[in-house]
């Protein structure tokens, strides 16, 4: 045991490295996941039939897409060079990793929206009406603000699945914790330290998701005793 702990120490920093790059791929997904979401959301809610039914359909579509299929369907769809006006805008691996993560995410992230918003009381709606806003006024000042509180439990559940599916960019190459680990594994050619750095990858994303998983139910235990 003692080895196995002498052997992995000197590659500590580079998993915790590969770790903070899941970190980070998980937020920026969640941000786009979020804002798409959130129009989305509100579409569904549309006047325009129109408008609610083709974001109904988008949502589905996402929502019900395999997370790995939307992984190599963007690795291959997304050039890594973008060629504008004589400018050359490079597309690095892990920031297909994001948009690849968003995608699914931006169809949970609608559902969410949509269901708080169809729990905002009626009168609400109404009141924000007589108060002479429209109906993106509506949204901003009156009924989003109460909706806010209804979404943050789900979303935080949902972060936490982004965060563990940043594991599928080491299918695109992105030197995150899983890659870091083949590397590991590749360079010290033991294949007693197979389970051990494994076993850290597991540990590393366990500490971090457990705590948020609870906070989550935590929250949804608050909002259904109101």
């Amino acid at each position: 045991m003692n080895e196995v702990i002498v052997a992995l120490l000197p590659w500590l920093p580079l998993m915790l490295k590969g770790f903070a790059l899941n970190l980070w791929i998980g937020v920026l997904a969640m941000l786009l996941a979020c804002l798409a979401g959130v129009c989305l959301g509100t579409l569904q809610r549309a006047r325009s039939r129109v408008l609610r039914l083709g974001a109904r359909g988008l949502t589905q579509l996402l929502r019900n897409a395999p997370w790995l299929v939307v992984m190599f369907f963007v690795m291959h769809l997304l050039p890594y060079e973008w060629h504008l006006a004589g400018t050359v805008i490079s597309l690095p691996a892990w920031l297909k990793a994001v948009f690849a993560l968003a995608l699914p995410a931006a169809g949970n992230a609608s559902e969410i929206v949509r269901g708080a918003l169809q729990s905002i009381p009626r009168t609400q709606w109404e009141a924000a009406t007589a108060l002479g806003y429209g109906p993106v006024a509506q949204l901003r000042h009156v009924i989003l603000p109460q909706a806010l509180r209804l979404m943050v439990p789900p979303a935080l559940g949902l972060y936490c699945v982004v965060t563990m599916s940043s594991a599928l960019a080491s299918l695109l190459g992105v030197g995150e914790l899983l890659s870091a680990s083949r590397e590991i594994l590749a360079a010290t050619a033991r294949t007693d330290l197979l389970l051990p750095v494994y076993g850290l990858v597991l540990a590393l994303f366990f500490f971090y998701i457990f705590p948020l998983s609870l906070l989550a139910r935590s929250l949804e235990r608050r909002l259904a005793y109101r």
